[in-house]
């Protein structure tokens, strides 16, 4: 490429659902709120380390949040303070491309909080926080599919669907659109969700948030069947602590939570009904289940990171995660292990992304670094 791509767009009025087809093409005939234009390509600054860990770092400007990869070697960042998706070589640090979803200087308030792809890779997933909405993109062309706005309820997370049926928003419900966003399918009955976790099969979301068992409030898991959307099981996670992050694990064998100081892992077990009936869809239908008991282990989240600040490695049974310095670590295990958890210890990071392809981890820092990690090794103490 001989430079790249810089499309920006301004905040229409909002509504529930709002597509790029007519309205897009209407604005670019109408007015100058969105424009396309080629300027020269641009590298990020690389900054000298000699800290062992660090593959390649660079400092980029923009308040740099959620991170995904794409193919290719291609990294997207998202930048709060520009609003705006860059797309980065992740061998040179060339900009190939940038994606104003907002004039910073009108309507600052896209704070991108995660970005993921579905599993083709041919769709990226934005949250974008405080300003109410969500984006869907193509990729790699970056065209704008779809905002979708929720009025009054902050966007903390959008997960598509392994198996491209759905994506999950987070607000102050779980609202489950079809892949594309075009419609809300369902809204999951659980108030103020703290986090959400879709399983690698696709076949069940977790919903973690606060239950009040009258005597005493506790964080509590539920599991949905996702066909149905009917809840399979609710079970307390054995702490009051707010949940910043979670993801199944082990072959879907385990549910990961981290909070800010505490790592939990909770075992899953998967019944055969007694009846084995088949479903509408023929089917035939199984239960899924707690374990009795909560591993649960110290950690130092950094300050200020994301949902995106933990991820799987090269197996379903690695964890990779960040960690800010702190004074103590250790372990209680409450049950047998099924999840080996690595930390990249001594890193503020926003968020991370695992490429498996190198075996690196991406990291987003919001002092203003992109920089790529060799993949820790599995320690239970610092």
């Amino acid at each position: 490429m001989s430079g790249y791509s810089r499309i920006q767009s301004s905040k229409t009025s909002p509504t529930h659902s709002r597509s790029s087809g007519l309205t897009l093409g209407t604005l670019l005939t109408i007015s100058a709120a969105l424009f396309l234009a080629a300027t020269s390509l641009r590298t990020l600054t690389p900054v000298p380390t000699r800290d062992s860990k660090i593959v390649r770092r660079w400092s980029i400007a923009g308040g740099p949040r959620g991170v995904a990869l794409g193919k290719d070697g291609v990294v997207y960042v998202g930048l709060a303070d520009k609003q705006a998706v860059d797309v980065i070589d992740s061998k040179t640090g060339a900009v190939l491309r940038e994606l104003v979803l907002d004039h910073a200087e009108i309507a600052a308030t896209k704070e991108l909080v995660t970005m993921r792809t579905n599993r083709d890779r041919t769709r990226l997933y934005i949250a974008n926080g405080s300003d109410e909405s969500a984006s869907i993109l193509s990729l790699p062309d970056l065209a704008v599919i779809r905002e979708i706005t929720m009025e009054g309820e902050a966007i903390r997370d959008a997960v598509p669907d392994p198996n491209g049926r759905y994506l999950y928003l987070v607000g102050r419900r779980v609202h489950v659109f079809d892949a594309d966003g075009n419609k809300e399918i369902r809204t999951i009955n659980f108030a103020d969700p703290m986090a959400i976790a879709v399983s690698a099969n696709g076949a069940t979301i977790a919903v973690l948030g606060t239950e009040d068992y009258g005597n005493a409030k506790a964080t509590a898991v539920a599991l949905y069947d996702t066909t149905t959307f009917n809840e399979i099981t609710r079970d307390p996670l054995q702490t009051d602590q707010v949940v910043d992050s979670a993801m199944f694990a082990a072959n879907d064998r385990a549910l990961v939570a981290l909070s800010r100081n505490t790592l939990f892992e909770k075992p899953l077990v998967t019944r055969a009904t007694k009846s084995m009936t088949s479903g509408a869809d023929g089917r035939m239908r199984m239960t899924v289940d707690f374990g009795d008991l909560v591993n649960s282990e110290r950690i130092c989240l950094p300050e200020g990171s994301g949902p995106q600040i933990a991820t799987l490695g090269a197996t379903s049974e690695m964890l990779l995660y960040a960690e800010r310095r702190c004074s103590s670590s250790g372990a209680f295990s409450g049950s047998s292990r099924r999840v080996t958890p690595a930390s990249l210890y001594g890193v503020d990071a926003y968020a991370v992304a695992y490429d498996q392809q190198s075996n690196n981890l991406i990291v987003t820092e919001k002092a203003g670094y992109l920089t790529i990690y060799k993949v820790p090794r599995a320690a239970l103490t610092h």
